[in-house]
């Protein structure tokens, strides 16, 4: 009885169990789906503009004189004269006398030579009087000799007497043959003190020190009664026409600045173009900072270094400016002096125009992108070339498309970008890319500006 009672309580709650779990399957209520929202993060951008570049490189560099003389004592003497602008800092003209040393040993020795020249042309005189008279005798001995040896075929003279004609006759040819001969060796030794006297006179005019062109003297190193001994130097000076700087610019740089012919994206440049000559003749422009202001000189592009520094792998380029001292003026412009250290800027001349970003906006050789679904893609791109602060790209990227300048933390491609115009960085490429920020630019940015401010008061 208990046993079966016990197992009716059992069976009893079991059914209320199974009864509670039915029941409170129908009465749940679905779970209910609770909608998120996607929020967009605000992200700088700039339209990627076509430009026609300003293709530059900047050097730097010291000043030295395309022109340079070091004044060496070509003979040995005293100093008998100095000329009063032969000092450190002045100007001498072409032309001017600096230096004298004292010519008289000079003048004796060319007077030797001279008086030698004229005994020799006196002894070429009495030589040739001496051969026509000999020429007379030796025609009569001639005739007398003929004349004994008729005789002796006949035997009305001895052979003794014919011997000693012949032997006159022969001593006569001996010594017109020996008076030729003191003519020609008399000519040779006057041609030697010709020589000689080429050399009195050479070493007369070294006496005399003459500035060959306009210079500014840069050192003096002798004195008034100082002896100054055969390949001492005398002094120094720098030409004033023009002013040589040579400073060094990685080959990369040079590249776009080479050819003309340097195409927009893709265009490589041809193996065949000889890019020195096509660095020659560049316009340059050289400058430093004077005070507050910058101070420029035109110049143009010289020559080019035969070798590669091995170490900075640069190329040494040298720029000309002409006339630097006569650019001077006053405080406003100083003259362009020997050892300043200066900037030199090399400027392309380019009319293709290529697509370009802000050095800053490219992250290790991909570009982001906002795409028209205003969305962040990573964008692989191929590098025309580097200038400062901008970067030409040759594929990858289309003119107009937008890409991000800020830093984006974290950056996941696909995420929801909000965009705001960054006037700043474009004003910044343009810049850099162009030197000037065109007109078109310029009234884009003020309609934006002006919008801004429009949504800021409302």
């Amino acid at each position: 009885m208990n046993n079966r009672l016990k197992t009716g309580w059992i069976v009893f709650f079991i059914l209320i169990g199974i009864g509670v779990i039915v029941l409170g399957a129908k009465l749940k209520s679905p779970p209910q789906r609770i909608e998120t929202t996607e929020f967009a993060t605000r992200a700088k951008v700039i339209s990627v503009p076509n430009l026609k570049l300003k293709i530059n490189a900047v050097g730097f560099g010291h000043v030295k004189a395309s022109d340079h003389w070091d004044a060496v004592a070509e003979v040995a003497g005293r100093v008998i004269s100095l000329s009063d602008k032969l000092k450190d800092g002045e100007f001498v003209s072409a032309g001017e006398e600096l230096l004298v040393i004292d010519p008289s040993s000079y003048q004796l020795a060319l007077s030797q030579v001279e008086a030698q020249i004229e005994t020799s042309k006196i002894k070429d005189d009495t030589t040739r009087l001496s051969i026509k008279t000999r020429k007379q005798e030796l025609v009569l001995l001639e005739k007398e000799f003929n004349r004994q040896q008729e005789l002796a075929n006949k035997g009305n003279v001895s052979q003794s007497t014919l011997d000693t004609t012949e032997r006159n006759l022969l001593a006569a040819k001996g010594n017109l043959q020996t008076l030729e001969n003191n003519l020609l060796i008399n000519r040779a030794e006057r041609e030697v003190l010709m020589v000689q006297h080429k050399q009195a006179q050479q070493d007369l005019t070294r006496t005399r020190l003459i500035a060959p062109m306009d210079a500014r003297v840069t050192a003096v190193k002798i004195s008034d009664s100082q002896y100054a001994n055969r390949g001492q130097l005398l002094f120094t000076a720098d030409g004033i026409d023009s002013a040589d700087i040579q400073s060094q610019f990685p080959i990369g740089k040079l590249r776009p600045l080479v050819s003309s012919s340097v195409g927009a994206m893709g265009n490589e440049i041809s193996t065949s173009v000889n890019w020195v000559p096509g660095v020659k003749g560049l316009p340059a422009e050289v400058s430093i900072q004077h005070g507050s202001h910058k101070v420029t000189w035109d110049a143009v592009i010289s020559r080019v270094s035969a070798t590669i520094n091995p170490q900075t792998q640069s190329l040494g380029i040298v720029a000309t400016v002409k006339n630097p001292y006569q650019q001077a003026a006053s405080a406003r412009r100083p003259p362009l002096i020997s050892d300043m250290f200066v900037q030199v800027e090399l400027l392309g001349q380019n009319n293709n125009k290529f697509t370009v970003i802000p050095s800053t906006a490219l992250h290790e050789g991909s570009v982001y992108v906002m795409n028209d679904d205003n969305r962040l893609e990573f964008r692989q791109v191929k590098v025309d070339f580097y200038q400062n602060g901008y970067v030409a790209i040759q594929k990858g990227l289309k003119p107009k498309e937008k890409i991000v300048t800020s830093d984006l933390v974290p950056a996941i491609e696909g995420m929801l970008l909000e965009s705001v115009k960054d006037n700043k960085t474009m004003k910044q490429l343009l810049m850099d890319a162009m030197g000037e920020i065109p007109e078109e630019f310029r009234q884009q940015m003020a309609e934006d500006k002006a919008l801004k401010t429009t949504g800021q008061d409302q």
